[in-house]
């Protein structure tokens, strides 16, 4: 059983355990037992504690056995696992006995053969559907309902009793729901990192202050949820994953992040174990209502999306780049450096090498283009491109690199327009709602224009 949480282990193994005995009745007795909790059955047998032990119980020439017993097909296989377990364990000289097949399996047999694609495909669409439910289900609840699907809440919030659970039968055996609200040692410290933000302040600087004022980090100031974690200081991504989380505007958010993966090193209950893989705000649900107490306004946390604090150059002043992120490299694909030269603003590509190695023989050469020249000729490639500017266009040209998703490349030679994987500008708040700020788009034109 994969679902531990929301299942009885000992009803669970009972009655697999009365169907195989059933199976088994008048032709032998069941000598050992061999049953998976908390372990799904997407994943090999050889990664699942129980499923290995009989394998290697099976390989043993001293075993006590010499037939297995399956109570139920879902629970024991997945996809095209079956096979290679049966192949396995019969050249050993073990059966495989399954209640749809009445008895042992035959391989050879077209009869079983066919019982045993259609079980296969039984067990994948019985995972399919189940997941396609549940997330669906999921997803009504946070777009219409905002109700909290679980999880550590975020820093600055707890959780807080909410009313009878809204499901009549849960609510009857006296569940109840659980909210977000305002904790009140560290909603404060999130309050101050959005408006220090808004100021304008780095969020490096953030994370120093909050270190020399002793604020707790958030591992720190929940170790029970957090056990995994040090807990000792906040890092500039802690910061920067707060001040990124559209959660703190009230509304509740859910699937930006998921895990792909089983196997070996799975959490408890068969999910999965991959890497964690941020999704794109297309596939995030958000609720339509305010589910919970903000703690940072709409437009607050709009202008703090992209920010970047402009460093002061040794002369005290401060270098101003209008191309910044939109000039890359046509050799290596790099974004080219901002590169302030003999007063004026340009962009320098040294192609991944720095001064305290020694450069490649026959690697390129860093190359180099003033911002003026490049501001000069992009009008026209915007022509080239599109064709004439409507006389209703208010954008500049800049503005409409953004709003085209295109880039600029140079080569050391020429210089061309192309889409841009992933281009990123602070816009006013009335521009971009709450649901798409941060959204990181891709570009799928294809047209270029060169000079």
């Amino acid at each position: 059983m994969s679902t531990s949480e929301f299942q009885d282990v000992q009803t669970s193994r009972a009655w697999q355990r009365a169907v195989s005995e059933e199976l088994v009745d008048g032709v032998g007795p069941v000598v050992a037992e061999f049953f998976d909790v908390g372990v799904s059955r997407r994943w090999p047998w050889l990664d699942r504690p129980e499923a290995a032990a009989l394998l290697a119980a099976a390989a043993d020439p001293d075993r006590d056995f010499d037939a297995v017993v399956v109570g139920e097909y879902e629970r024991a296989f997945h996809g095209d696992q079956f096979r290679e377990v049966v192949s396995g364990l019969n050249a050993l000289g073990v059966a495989v006995w399954l209640p749809e097949a009445g008895g042992p399996v035959e391989l050879g047999s077209p009869v079983h053969e066919a019982l045993m694609v259609l079980l296969g495909a039984q067990a994948q669409r019985e995972v399919a559907r189940a997941r396609q439910r549940v997330l669906a289900a999921m997803r009504s609840q946070t777009r219409l309902q905002g109700r909290f699907l679980g999880g550590r809440p975020p820093y600055g919030y707890r959780l807080v009793d909410g009313g009878r659970h809204p499901n009549p039968v849960h609510g009857r055996w006296g569940r109840r729901v659980r909210v977000l609200a305002p904790d009140p040692v560290t909603a404060p410290w999130v309050r101050w990192m959005f408006a220090e933000r808004a100021r304008g302040r780095a969020v490096a600087s953030l994370a120093r202050e909050l270190n020399e004022r002793g604020v707790a980090c958030p591992s720190g100031a929940d170790r029970e949820r957090n056990a995994h974690r040090s807990g000792e200081r906040w890092i500039v991504r802690t910061v920067g994953m707060i001040l990124e989380n559209p959660r703190y505007t009230g509304r509740q958010v859910w699937n930006r992040s998921s895990t792909i993966g089983h196997g070996r090193g799975g959490r408890a209950g068969g999910r999965g174990s991959g890497a964690l893989r941020y999704n794109p705000v297309s596939e995030w649900e958000v609720s339509e209502r305010i589910a919970h107490e903000p703690l940072v306004d709409d437009e607050t946390f709009v202008a703090v999306q992209g920010m970047r604090v402009a460093k002061l150059a040794k002369d005290g002043e401060v270098r101003r780049y209008l191309l910044a992120g939109l000039v890359v490299c046509g050799l290596c694909g790099r974004r080219m450096d901002g590169h302030w030269v003999h007063g004026r603003a340009g962009y320098r590509c040294r192609h991944g090498f720095t001064s305290v190695k020694r450069r490649p023989d026959g690697a390129p050469r860093n190359f180099y283009i003033r911002e003026d020249h490049l501001l000069e000729a992009l009008p026209g490639l915007l022509e080239r491109l599109a064709g004439p500017a409507e006389e209703d266009v208010l954008a500049g040209p800049v503005d409409q690199l953004y709003e085209q998703r295109l880039q600029i490349e140079y080569d050391g030679q020429r210089v061309k327009l192309r889409p841009a994987s992933q281009v990123v500008k602070t816009v006013e708040p009335a521009r971009r709602p709450v649901q798409s700020m941060l959204a990181l788009e891709c570009c799928d034109a294809t047209k270029a224009a060169e000079i």
